[in-house]
């Protein structure tokens, strides 16, 4: 993140920075330590609104503050919601060509769920909703389908759940789902996405190291370019409630840097960045 012109960079000192990295460690098991400069850029703003405070001062107001706005801003400016439609491709080739034309109408399955755990500003979602409803549209068998994403940061959620998107965006997603599910307004600048997918699509706030109240199981779980940001106890903690939302038979999907070990003790190698409960 760039400064302004003529901004000065509030630094922290080492006390502030051990506070701040404790903080979101324990929390989000979020690690920070090798990022000090990222975090005194990406807080800067906020310090300077209000009244070139320190981030000591700062997260002594977030103790003190009832309504969580604090926290929630802090979550904004520290994790990172890049994201972007058809993201690794290879995970939806495998989607579309291994997973789907295996599931049989004799089976006697009534619904195929998804969740995406940090799903960030929800074009992954949206993705899966539209390669989805497209298998159906070619012919392909599908029984009924729900796509649920999760984040921590509520900026990240609230343009999710919009479904607005800048038409640059268009960039990767195949014309023909362009034409059938996608709705771009006058101005030529933005683009809607359409109710038809947006109804297959549900978006709400969690913590993934936390307790999380009606979380099903799942066919099908993403969790893609999240472990990244994780210390080596989260990823851990992580991985097992990735195991348990799975049903038996179930897939994850992580990002390519993410890999597992090959004999992992609770996952099947598939392929890259591909495993089997």
């Amino acid at each position: 993140m760039r400064l302004s012109e003529g901004a000065r960079l509030i630094r922290f000192t080492n006390e502030e920075f051990t506070q701040l990295i404790t903080y979101m460690s324990g929390q989000y098991g979020i690690d920070l330590s090798k990022k000090k400069i990222l975090a005194e850029c990406r807080m800067n703003g906020e310090l300077e609104k209000r009244g070139n405070i320190s981030m000591g001062e700062y997260m002594r107001q977030m103790e003190m503050d009832m309504t969580k706005q604090l926290e929630s801003i802090l979550l904004n400016r520290l994790t990172t919601n890049y994201t972007y439609f058809m993201r690794e491709p290879k995970h939806f080739d495998f989607l579309r060509e291994k997973i789907l034309p295996n599931i049989k109408p004799e089976w006697g399955r009534i619904s195929f769920q998804i969740w995406c755990a940090g799903c960030s500003s929800g074009e992954e979602c949206y993705t899966l909703a539209m390669l989805l409803q497209d298998y159906k549209d070619q012919g392909g068998w599908l029984p009924s389908f729900s796509i649920v994403g999760t984040d921590i940061s509520e900026q990240a959620l609230a343009v999710a759940q919009k479904g607005r998107y800048p038409v640059r965006e268009l960039e990767n997603i195949p014309a023909l789902w362009q034409k059938k599910y996608l709705s771009i307004d006058e101005a030529g600048t933005s683009f809607d996405i359409g109710h038809a997918i947006r109804e297959k699509v549900r978006f709400q706030r969690m913590n993934l190291l936390k307790p999380s109240v009606g979380l099903g199981q799942y066919d099908l779980v993403l969790c893609r370019n999240v472990m990244i940001y994780f210390n080596e106890e989260s990823r851990k903690k992580l991985i097992e409630k990735l195991y348990r939302a799975l049903k038996p038979g179930g897939y994850l999907f992580v990002g390519h840097t993410e890999l597992l070990p090959r004999n992992h003790e609770l996952f099947e190698y598939v392929c890259p960045a591909v495993y089997r409960k």
